[in-house]
């Protein structure tokens, strides 16, 4: 019996659920499925592992239209990703497709069994991958150690660098060593270069604002508040030029690049979905 891995990005647990069903409903194969709350969350377990097939909302707590796509499409090119969206975004959803998505569903539609066919289109598709005996699941793997450099945002004010274990990094908070005797609710901005590259090129790092929860041996732990994710600057060999930032705090990207926005967004935690339906026998991860 052929097994299948399903990366499910949507925030809401009842159109989750009904998502959820319709996908496995007279399903012929086993699936892994893993539920995720925040876009943010989507791209860290991406870090971990890849997957046969993404499903996620068009508008997420911290993704909004074709700039979800994108992000998915720069952190793992080679996975197809079906979006979800209410009719009146019927036609963001139809550009999406146009940016690189696999194909789209309608919360509105009646027929759930488009929704069938397009996931199953889209894992027969992951199929010729698989055909050579090489499983993706392995092979989308990043460094677990990331660097760190953080800054006091009030008094006392200081900054530093660290390490941190990409296990440790959610929407919801980030675990990072250091020998700072940070204290539990200090202010701070924390910047970690993140493993995937805007256009497969462009470096980018993870920008976040948030408070110390708790600092233990040499571990500190900070709630995420609110993050974006910007271009960094990098050195060349040859010339040590830099490749100018996408934010507006950090000028523009070059000429032949489009512009990258990014606005600063409450994070949500992520969660595991509901109970097990009929069908395909399914088993989930978090």
């Amino acid at each position: 019996m052929t097994e299948y891995s399903i990366l499910f990005i949507r925030p809401e647990e009842p159109p989750a659920e009904k998502i959820e069903r319709a996908v496995l409903d007279g399903f012929d194969g086993e699936i892994e499925w893993t539920r995720v709350e925040a876009l943010f969350d989507g791209l860290r377990t991406l870090q971990e592992r890849s997957f046969d097939l993404i499903i996620s909302d068009l508008f997420l707590p911290d993704g909004q239209g074709l700039a979800t796509v994108r992000h998915l499409n720069q952190q793992a090119p080679q996975i197809p990703v079906i979006v979800l969206c209410n009719a009146r975004d019927r036609d963001t959803a139809v550009n999406a497709v146009r940016k690189g998505a696999h194909d789209f569903f309608c919360y509105d539609d009646p027929d759930l069994s488009n929704l069938r066919r397009a996931v199953t289109g889209a894992l027969k598709s992951s199929d010729g991958e698989k055909a050579g005996g090489a499983d993706r699941r392995t092979n989308a793997r990043f460094p677990c150690r990331l660097a760190v450099s953080y800054q006091a945002l009030e008094h006392p004010f200081f900054s530093g660098v660290a390490t941190s274990e990409t296990l440790n990094i959610s929407s919801k908070g980030v675990l990072f060593a250091t020998e700072e005797a940070l204290q539990p609710g200090q202010l701070l901005q924390v910047s970690v270069d993140w493993p995937a590259r805007l256009e497969n090129q462009v470096p980018l790092k993870l920008v976040a604002e948030g408070r110390i929860v708790r600092n233990l041996n040499g571990l500190a732990a900070m709630r995420i508040d609110k993050y974006e994710f910007r271009t960094r600057r990098v050195k060349t060999q040859s010339s040590a030029a830099v490749i100018p930032a996408g934010s507006s705090e950090n000028g523009k990207l070059p000429p032949s690049r489009p512009p990258v926005t990014a606005a600063s967004i409450t994070s949500q935690p992520g969660s595991a979905a509901g109970d097990k339906t009929d069908g395909a026998r399914v088993r989930r991860t978090v």
